[in-house]
């Protein structure tokens, strides 16, 4: 089989080498011709938790080569332009596979023509520079279809991952599981960014802890999911998990990166804005960490 992983940053890294095994041809697009050539050279490490060395094949921007099964592991904002200059990578029978945070990236991946699924990636990861990612906690890769795919299908990607890095769990129906992961990144990305605080914070100290529940009640009703007390105990056992890490958004916010908010609080502004459900929290969040990204 040959896979192409769209995105080189800690995910990207992750599921790269998580995909490299005998017999499948594993090429990692990157943004910068200097990753690309460290790629080449070192292969990628897995450290931490999980403890791996792969190499895989490393080209810069999109080509002209198909794929069997592409991945895409870029940030939500970018998923938009993927989908725009992609399509020359696929065949009638590739699959698509897209692992982003929040929900924002489905109106973008709707249209796309092939079999396309929808995956969330519930690990902690570090990038170490180019080369390395850290497992700092231990996860799943949750997978589901999202149009056009079998269960065959789906079982194909699961087939095809390298079992003693990465474990995968399959889905009947994407929405459950995005939803459940939209959730937490509302819950406890935002706050964090704010705060400066690892995840752990939030279920250590009394105020972290409240703010964390408000959010959760305004993300939960938008959602139309009040009843569902299983996910807040589920946003509390990802903060358990994750104690000792620090979110993505946080890391992005410190080195002044553009921020997932579109495809996390936006979202849910924009569907509680449907519904006539006020989400004051929600946007307040989004506001503070604005630099000048739309709604």
């Amino acid at each position: 089989m040959n896979i192409a992983v769209i995105g080189a940053g800690a995910v990207g890294l992750f599921l790269a080498a998580s995909f490299k095994r005998p017999g499948q041809d594993v090429v990692l697009v990157t943004k910068r011709a200097e990753q690309a050539a460290l790629l080449a050279d070192r292969g990628i490490g897995v450290t931490g938790k999980i403890k791996a060395e792969k190499n895989v094949q490393t080209q810069v921007g999109i080509g002209t080569k198909r794929f069997d099964l592409i991945v895409c592991a870029v940030k939500s904002y970018d998923v938009a332009s993927i989908v725009a200059i992609g399509q020359s990578l696929a065949h009638d029978e590739t699959r698509w596979l897209f692992v982003q945070n929040g929900m924002g990236h489905l109106k973008e991946i709707a249209d796309l023509t092939g079999k396309v699924a929808v995956g969330v990636l519930e690990y902690g990861l570090f990038k170490e520079g180019d080369t390395v990612v850290e497992v700092r906690g231990l996860g799943s890769l949750k997978i589901a279809p999202f149009k056009r795919m079998t269960e065959q299908d789906i079982t194909v990607i699961g087939d095809a991952a390298d079992g003693q890095v990465l474990h995968i769990q399959t889905f009947p129906d994407h929405n459950p599981i995005l939803e459940e992961k939209l959730i937490a990144n509302a819950c406890i990305n935002p706050l964090t960014a704010i705060t400066g605080e690892r995840n752990g914070a939030f279920i250590k100290q009394q105020g972290y802890m409240a703010a964390m529940k408000s959010v959760f009640d305004e993300a939960v009703a938008v959602l139309g999911r009040n009843n569902d007390e299983a996910l807040w105990h589920y946003v509390v056992a990802v903060c358990k998990k994750t104690a000792n890490n620090e979110s993505s958004m946080l890391v992005d916010y410190q080195q002044g990166r553009k921020l997932e908010l579109d495809a996390i609080l936006g979202y849910l502004i924009h569907l509680g804005e449907k519904k006539q459900i006020d989400t004051p929290r929600l946007l307040l969040l989004y506001q503070l960490l604005n630099r000048g990204e739309t709604k």
